[in-house]
């Protein structure tokens, strides 16, 4: 995995037709207020709104470690998830990393080539309410 790869080229990712925000908005990557993200009451769907925040995640990862002199492969190997409240029409995905791990992270990095990491997601719906939040853990080696 380099700079150049792409999130949204994943299949999956394609496929649930998830997009990048408006330019200045923001956001990392947007699920669309579509019919094909809603649950039985209306709202968005628990396993569209995982898949928004795990691509985030990735999405995320990838631009933090852009920078970096070799490609590496990123795996996520546990999530955690609280939703919030219920999800109404579009929403949007920010991302976070404890500054502290990631220092830690990279050093274990460039000496064992291989670490782990923990990429925070928290997801807004169209009334700017927290709508869930998201806890990734990485496992990311050298190439």
């Amino acid at each position: 995995m380099t700079e150049k790869f792409d999130v949204l080229s994943i299949p999956f990712n394609v496929h649930i037709q998830l997009s990048r925000p408006k330019t200045g908005e923001d956001a990392l990557l947007v699920m669309e207020d579509k019919p094909i993200y809603k649950n039985h009451v209306g709202s968005g769907h628990a396993a569209a709104l995982f898949a928004l925040a795990e691509g985030s995640g990735g999405e995320f990862l990838l631009s933090r470690i852009a920078s970096l002199p070799y490609e590496i492969i990123p795996v996520v190997r546990k999530s955690e998830v609280k939703y919030k409240k219920p999800a109404q029409g579009r929403v949007i995905s920010k991302g976070i990393i404890n500054e502290e791990e990631w220092s830690s992270f990279l050093a274990q990095l460039d000496k064992k080539g291989r670490a782990g990491l923990t990429v925070g997601v928290e997801l807004f719906d169209e009334t700017q309410a927290n709508v869930a939040s998201f806890s990734f853990d990485w496992f990311i080696a050298k190439k």
